[in-house]
């Protein structure tokens, strides 16, 4: 099937992509898996349940979520049992793809935007809306925020259901920012520049800013949300040829080359999605930009976290994360994966999903659940990534080289911050590989 060879053909550069990426909620989670899933439906008409293997990559206390959901899946009816399977982020896609390669994938498997292109673009997943045919409970495109649209469905097929999601949004150190009488959030480049500088003081190792700087997709996905602002693209409309080594993308670059090497507000060492939140928790950084998934251990830092949306330059611009579930085109039973979709997205049940995973609602229904508003009146700083998913989010072009062109990118955007080619060199560069991954 040409879909399997040309996902093996992309798979190791997929994989290292995948490395460190925050394809969920946001920007790594602990190592630790959970255990898998065993609990058996009750009742029945005498015949055996028939097996659906669920790949997933939600790990920790999080983990335990999704195996409670499972759990009530499986109890709440006698056709179907869903075997929920831990597998680590950086070994998802690998593993997924030698599983398509030899025939016998699992029936669902979670993807974040990278690979949810490469499935997709590789025709691995089957159509949502086939299966919703003959269905009592139909899933539709038009059940989730109209944002997501572009990404989940191609050519106006749905191919995966969004069971969270996620958008960028600026953390920073309340307490720090009333010491520096720094009033509100920054809402420009400018003024984020400007408390940056307020809140630095090298004799005391504090830093107003810290940024994503390693040759891994993260540091690229987190630099996007900087070039929307900048009123920059990732690649043409026709998603044929690079667009970041534009003007807007060579201001965007250059804004974060200055905010460490000219106002030296950030520093300049190798630090992945943990590094940053680890090193934002012991109070000597102000400013992060992340996921919501660090909401709830925010809580825990010896000082007072505050949300905003992320400041912006020409326009609003923020980074689209999430977990997508899909139904994989040689699954055995995909009629049980569809029911257990179905099953899932009902706002009763996703709700569950989302408050205890501190990530964002898909669907207007969920927001609009009584457990949901209590959740935001209890946990305001989720506001601010809302209101960013509604309006300021970019959708991941449509191409199976999306995770290998973010890698790209994120190579350059290093190279400029140690200041070993200039924006404008680096950018170009970068656009000449992309051109080739584009044109295979």
């Amino acid at each position: 099937m040409k879909y399997v060879k040309s996902m093996i053909a992309v798979t190791a550069t997929l994989t290292l992509a995948i490395t460190g990426c925050s394809s969920g909620s946001g920007g790594g989670q602990p190592a630790s898996a959970p255990a898998g899933n065993t609990a058996a439906p009750t009742g029945g008409s005498g015949t055996a349940p028939k097996m659906v293997r669920f790949s997933h990559s939600v790990t920790g206390a999080k983990g335990d979520i999704v195996n409670a959901l499972v759990d009530e899946y499986n109890k709440s009816q006698s056709n179907y049992v869903v075997n929920a399977t831990f597998v680590p982020q950086n070994e998802r896609l690998q593993k997924i793809t030698a599983e398509i390669a030899g025939g016998n994938p699992p029936e669902l498997y979670t993807a974040g935007p990278p690979d949810l292109m490469a499935l997709i673009s590789f025709k691995a997943v089957a159509s949502i809306d086939d299966l919703a045919k003959n269905a009592k409970t139909k899933i539709t495109k038009e059940m989730f925020q109209p944002g997501l649209r572009g990404l989940i469905a191609k050519d106006g097929v749905l191919r995966a259901v969004p069971v969270e999601t996620s958008a960028t949004g600026l953390y920073y150190n309340a307490d720090a920012f009333q010491a520096a009488g720094i009033a509100k959030a920054p809402a420009t480049w400018d003024e984020l520049v400007d408390s940056a500088k307020k809140l630095t003081d090298p004799a005391k190792g504090k830093w107003g800013i810290v940024l994503p700087t390693t040759m891994e997709q993260y540091t690229g996905q987190i630099w996007l949300s900087f070039l929307t602002q900048a009123g920059g693209r990732l690649l043409s409309e026709d998603e044929k040829k690079a667009a970041f080594n534009s003007p807007e993308g060579e201001k965007a670059l250059q804004f974060w080359v200055d905010l460490i090497n000219k106002y030296k507000v950030a520093p300049l060492q190798q630090l992945d999605a943990n590094q940053i939140t680890q090193m934002y928790g012991t109070g000597t950084v102000g400013m992060m930009v992340s996921h919501p998934t660090w909401i709830e251990q925010s809580k825990t830092f010896p000082f007072k976290t505050a949300t905003a949306k992320q400041p912006g330059d020409k326009q609003p611009g923020s980074t689209l994360g999430g977990w997508y579930i899909t139904v994989l085109e040689q699954g055995k039973n995909k009629e049980g994966a569809y029911d257990f979709l179905a099953w899932l997205t009902k706002p009763e049940h996703n709700v569950k999903w989302i408050t205890g995973m501190g990530s964002l609602p898909a669907q207007q229904a969920i927001i609009d659940t009584k457990e949901y508003q209590d959740y935001v009146k209890s946990t305001p700083l989720v506001t601010p990534f809302n209101e960013a998913l509604k309006s300021d989010v970019w959708t991941p072009p449509a191409t199976g080289q999306y995770s290998a062109i973010v890698v790209t990118l994120s190579k350059a955007i290093n190279e400029a911050l140690y200041q070993k080619s200039t924006p404008k060199e680096a950018l170009n560069k970068a656009a000449v590989e992309v051109d080739k991954l584009l044109a295979k």
